[in-house]
């Protein structure tokens, strides 16, 4: 195999695994997308606060938990109403999952001028 050849291999695996991950992106951008509707239409931010940084429950985002921890969490929960599949499918909890991973976790209090002044 010529050089040539090797290089041309070499571009095509290198572009078909950008097009790959641009579609995997997408999809975590819509599950996102569809997590936050999700988030809001069970009406979590009553307790979680719109952006799930807590208040009257836990603080739920940026979510360090991982997948299957979140599940036991919104299934088989302590103090919350258990949202069983039969509420809450598995894909709607995934997508939920996904909104909370996709929000930032806020800059240090020291970081917020208006914080500063008092």
């Amino acid at each position: 195999m010529t050089i040539s050849a090797r290089l041309d291999r070499c571009l095509l695996a290198t572009c078909l695994a950008f097009i790959s991950l641009s579609a995997d992106a997408e999809r975590h951008d819509q599950s996102a997308d569809a997590g936050q509707e999700l988030f809001l239409r069970y009406q979590c931010w009553q307790c979680h606060g719109y952006e799930g940084q807590g208040g009257g429950a836990a603080r739920v985002a940026p979510t360090q938990y991982p997948y299957e921890a979140f599940v036991r969490f919104v299934r088989y929960p302590n103090i919350m109403p258990a949202y069983t599949t039969e509420l809450l499918s598995d894909d709607e909890l995934r997508s939920i999952y996904e909104y909370l991973r996709s929000i930032p976790e806020p800059p240090p209090i020291e970081d917020i001028p208006a914080l500063n002044d008092l």
